[in-house]
């Protein structure tokens, strides 16, 4: 079994610009939750990522379903091909190609689809 080294950075303290822009916006939070009880993790990342310019801080749940649709189409993909190489012993060749284009358009449809009511 091999050894792969680990290097940690070491951490390094947040320059004095950064500390008093931290204490201004938790200052500023906490003035926000007092103001709207219930602000959740989630709206304070949003507007973070806004304040700084950013689309998302974090992926959108809307990404997270597209790329599980397509993972799960490519996993059924696969576990087909295998069926279908399996059951052809001494038969033709399996149909590779029409597999591969078969999952290529259903994974762009899918995606159109969720980009389409992305956009909506």
């Amino acid at each position: 079994m091999g050894f792969v080294p680990m290097v940690v950075p070491p951490h390094r303290e947040a320059s004095a610009r950064a500390q008093d822009l931290g204490r201004r916006l938790k200052a500023e939070v906490q003035k926000f939750e007092s103001q709207y009880p219930g602000t959740s993790r989630e709206d304070l990342r949003a507007a973070a990522a806004m304040a700084i310019g950013e689309e998302s801080v974090t992926v959108p749940p809307r990404r997270r379903l597209a790329a599980g649709l397509i993972a799960g189409m490519l996993g059924l993909g696969v576990a087909a091909s295998f069926v279908v190489s399996r059951s052809a012993e001494g038969g033709d060749a399996p149909p590779w190609p029409i597999l591969a284009v078969a999952i290529a358009a259903g994974c762009a449809g899918i995606l159109a689809a969720v980009i389409r009511r992305a956009r909506r």
